[in-house]
Order: C-alpha cells, then sequence, then structure tokens
C-alpha cells in the first residue's frame, strides 16, 4: 500500500458491535461492551467506530444488516463481534455474510461469583453456535477467533489492538502496489517469481525495465539536478566516509526511485543490482536501500519480488522498518561462548551486502562491496563498487519470514528467534542469529520450497503474520516444530 515517507503501517478502522439473545437481558451485552471500551482508552494505532442506535446490539436480521451498513459506510477495514451473551447465532451470521470483510470472534467470559449468579451470559455456549453457524455458511475464512476466545474486558482490548495489526498486514498487502526495476540477475535463478502467485494476495506489480530507471536518472542529472542536492548533503551528514561525488551520484539514485515511488504509487520496490547498476551509476545500491527502507519504503536487492512482498508483511505488521538477508552461513562454534557453543547448530549468519537500516546496526559505515570489487575492480581501489552500509546488526529480537510461488498460489514460512551479541567477524550488513530447532526446519522445510532470502522483521511479530496469511488465503504455511516433520526421517543415528 502507498504510505507517506516515514510511515510504516497503514492506517486502520475497526467496527465494534455486540449481540444479544432475545432471552438475555440486552443490558448484558451493552455493560460488557462498555467494559471493552473503556479498556481500549483512545488507541493510537488505530481507530475504533460503533453504530448508533437499536444496531449497536445485534438482535435481529435488521439488526445485522444495520452494523455492516453502518461500518461500510464508516470506512471499516474490519469489525469485531463481540458476543456479551449467548447471542442470536443466525444474525451473528448474517452479519459476517452482510459485512463481507475481515471480523473478529470473541465472547464475554463470566466476570465473577456474582455475575455467575445474577447475570450468567452463556457466552462459552454461544459462540459454539455463532461459529457452527458461520462455517454452515462458508464464512469461516472471513472470521479470526482468538487462540483464548472467551475473554474479560482487558483481554478483549488486547485481542483487538492485536486484531488491528493483522488488519493493517492485509490491508498494506491486499492494497500493495511493487515495482520491479530490470529481470532479476542470471545468477539468482531462485529468485525468480510468479505474477500470478503475487496476485492471488492482492499485490499488482509495476514491471519496469532497468532503462526506465537509468532515463529518470539521466533525466535528474541533466534538468533536475537541484532536488538531489538535499538528498546528497543528507547523505554526507549522516555517514562520514561518503565524499561528495560519490554522494551525488547515489542521490540521483534515490531520487528517481522516490519519483516513481510518487508517479506509481508504490508500496516499495526491487531493482537488478548486479552488474548493470555499477555500470551505470557508478555506485552499488545499497546505502540508499537502506535509507528508503528506513523510512517506509523498502527496497529489496536482486529484483526479489518475493522478498519485497514479505518485507512489507514484516513492515506493516511490526510497525517499524524490517529488511531482506541471505540465510547466509553457519557459525563455527569458535566464534561462540560455552553457553552457546552447544547450540550451534542453529546459530547462522544472515547477511546482505550493505542494506539494513542503519538504526538495526552497531557503528555502520559506508564501504565497497566486497565480491563485485573482485569481480568489477580487480586489482584496484574500489570506486564504482562503494555504497554498502555495513557494520554488525544489534541484538534484538527477531522474526524471519518468506513467502514463495507454489503454482498460481503462495506458500510462507515463519520462524521466531534473535540477534545475539555476537562479533559476526566478516563484511557486509550481517548479524548473528539463534532460531530454536532451526537446522531440523531448514532440512525438513525451507530446502526445496524456498530461495535463500527472508525478510526479517526487528522484533517477534510471527502470531500477526500467520494470522494475516490465513485471511489473505494461504494455507502452506510452514512453522518450526519440536515433532517430526511430515518428511523427516524419525529414527536417529
Amino acid at each position: 500500500m502507498y504510505l507517506e515517507n516515514g510511515k510504516y503501517s497503514p492506517n486502520v478502522k475497526i467496527g465494534l458491535v455486540s449481540a444479544s439473545r432475545n432471552c438475555f437481558p440486552r443490558e448484558l451485552s451493552q455493560s460488557r461492551m462498555a467494559a471493552v471500551m473503556k479498556a481500549l482508552g483512545e488507541p493510537e494505532d488505530f481507530e475504533v467506530v460503533q453504530p448508533e442506535g437499536r444496531c449497536s446490539i445485534i438482535e435481529s436480521k435488521e439488526d445485522a444488516a444495520a452494523a455492516a451498513d453502518f461500518f461500510a459506510k464508516s470506512g471499516c477495514d474490519a469489525a469485531v463481534l463481540y458476543l456479551g451473551n449467548f447471542s442470536p447465532e443466525i444474525e451473528d451470521a448474517n452479519f459476517v455474510k452482510a459485512f463481507g470483510k475481515p471480523v473478529l470472534l470473541m465472547a464475554a467470559a463470566e466476570e465473577n461469583s456474582q455475575s455467575v449468579s445474577t447475570a450468567r451470559g452463556d457466552a462459552l455456549c454461544g459462540l459454539m453456535s455463532a461459529s457452527l453457524a458461520i462455517a454452515k455458511r462458508g464464512l469461516s475464512g472471513k472470521v479470526t477467533i482468538p487462540s483464548k476466545p472467551l475473554v474479560d474486558a482487558d483481554s478483549a482490548a488486547r485481542e483487538i489492538a492485536r486484531f488491528a495489526k493483522i488488519t493493517a498486514v492485509v490491508k498494506g498487502l491486499s492494497n500493495a502496489t511493487i515495482g520491479l526495476f530490470g529481470p532479476r540477475p542470471r545468477d539468482f535463478e531462485s529468485c525468480s517469481y510468479n505474477v500470478a502467485s503475487l496476485m492471488s494476495i492482492g499485490v499488482e506489480i509495476e514491471e519496469l525495465g532497468l532503462f526506465d530507471l537509468e532515463e529518470e536518472i539521466a533525466r535528474i542529472r541533466e534538468s533536475d539536478a537541484a532536488s538531489a542536492k538535499g538528498i546528497a548533503a543528507e547523505m554526507m551528514e549522516a555517514a562520514g566516509s561518503i565524499d561528495l561525488p560519490l554522494a551525488e551520484r547515489m542521490s540521483l539514485y534515490e531520487r528517481a526511485l522516490l519519483n516513481f515511488k510518487e508517479s506509481k504509487k508504490l508500496s516499495g520496490a526491487t531493482t537488478q543490482c548486479w552488474t548493470r547498476q555499477e555500470s551505470f551509476s557508478k555506485h552499488v545500491p545499497c546505502f540508499v536501500n537502506s535509507r528508503l527502507t528506513e523510512n517506509g519504503f523498502p527496497v529489496a536487492c536482486e529484483n526479489d519480488a518475493y522478498s519485497l512482498v514479505a518485507e512489507l508483511a514484516c513492515q506493516y505488521a511490526s510497525g517499524n522498518a524490517a529488511t531482506m538477508l541471505d540465510i547466509n552461513h553457519t557459525i563455527p562454534k569458535d566464534m561462540l561462548c560455552a553457553s552457546l557453543a552447544d547450540k550451534s547448530e542453529d546459530i547462522i549468519g544472515l547477511f546482505h551486502c550493505g542494506n539494513v537500516p542503519a538504526k538495526f546496526m552497531n557503528q555502520p559505515k559506508v564501504c565497497h562491496q566486497l565480491i563485485m570489487s573482485r569481480l568489477m575492480e580487480p586489482g584496484v581501489k574500489p570506486e564504482i563498487t562503494r555504497g554498502t552500509l555495513e557494520g554488525a546488526i544489534k541484538a534484538s529480537d527477531i522474526t524471519i519470514f518468506q513467502v514463495h510461488g507454489s503454482g498460481d498460489k503462495l506458500r510462507a514460512y515463519i520462524c521466531e528467534g534473535s540477534f545475539i551479541d555476537v562479533d559476526p567477524k566478516t563484511f557486509g550488513s550481517v548479524g548473528v542469529a539463534h532460531i530454536e530447532g532451526f537446522m531440523r526446519f531448514y532440512r525438513n522445510c525451507l530446502l526445496g520450497r524456498f530461495h535463500h532470502h527472508a525478510a526479517v522483521a526487528f522484533c517477534h511479530c510471527g502470531s500477526i503474520l500467520f494470522d494475516a496469511l490465513k485471511q489473505l488465503g494461504v494455507d502452506e504455511i510452514y512453522v518450526p516444530s519440536k515433532e517430526a516433520y511430515p518428511s523427516e526421517n524419525p529414527f536417529k543415528g
């Protein structure tokens, strides 16, 4: 989804409505909804609306239609159906059907012994009836049910805030337009993509040529250079190792990408970065990519459409910048302290040339790309291969996420872990990560299904991503397991 610079996630509006069965007091649902609204307060990350009048508590088919119509006219992206008592299951299903957008379904727990004695709501029973009525009408795909669906007011507020994050991912991806500049590099067949698989979740694609990007850079250089001068000054202030000629060259590339963002209303972009970028623009794109990514406009490497979509999902789920890294190398035991050495098979190096946002790295520095300089500038001082942003990635929680085509649909994997405070002892934007059970997961789920890139969010947001994928219709989702994987040899040794 197109976002303003510096914004990481789409605005989300959530509708809240309760329901009441006619043989239960309507006031019970009203009071319980009022308690939920008090617990919610005034959320900063999303907007909440309630229908007015009789349909604020659904009791009839007319109420269900009126509430759904109110939410539609209010521009709600999703709705919460909170069963304050047993509730009318047919009307619950009618509301889900009429609204047509994602719905969070949960029910009120009994508050205390007095409420059980005098105001029992029986929502434990009612949720079974409502969910079955919804399933019988083929509407289960529209509904998210929390892992603990019977909630008090505070728990309900937390579930609504979580649902708003899920809704942001779904809204962002299903309204995303990504810009792809140039063909994938020949050496990275695994980065190729199936357009239909991305369109299956609503992503639109602007396939552009490298010549489009180069023509825009040339136009800026010749007739609009002033628009890039401020960018060059920012670059030199942000990274003292950049000289003016390099900053001016990179600023043209950044200005061109921002122009395409505005003209095409792009959510993110990805460019071919070997080796035409260096021969034409006289720099590698990494530092610019990191700057734009840190500002909420992710630019992925090697024209990798799948990683760009995964990076967008991580950004929307975390409400912060994300990045793209290689599942890259093993970590020898002599790099680890004694307490980590016995976990070494689940400790890996995550690397890319220099595209990680600076705020996630320790003492980042603009450098040259070592592998490209060997190829393109052998035996001479690097010049056109300068422009990486290198440093060790800070210790933090992480979520590793990727999507890939599975026919004309998508498959995905999600795992959580952490960057640990270990010197990576190598070049690039690189971190040492611990993911429990990773090597088994890698062997039995990733090999043969996914390519070597992955998006990384700098927090744990796997739960949000998982439920968002389900709403988007992605059913093939791989996650680490302590149980045997279907393809895994169950015998040891």
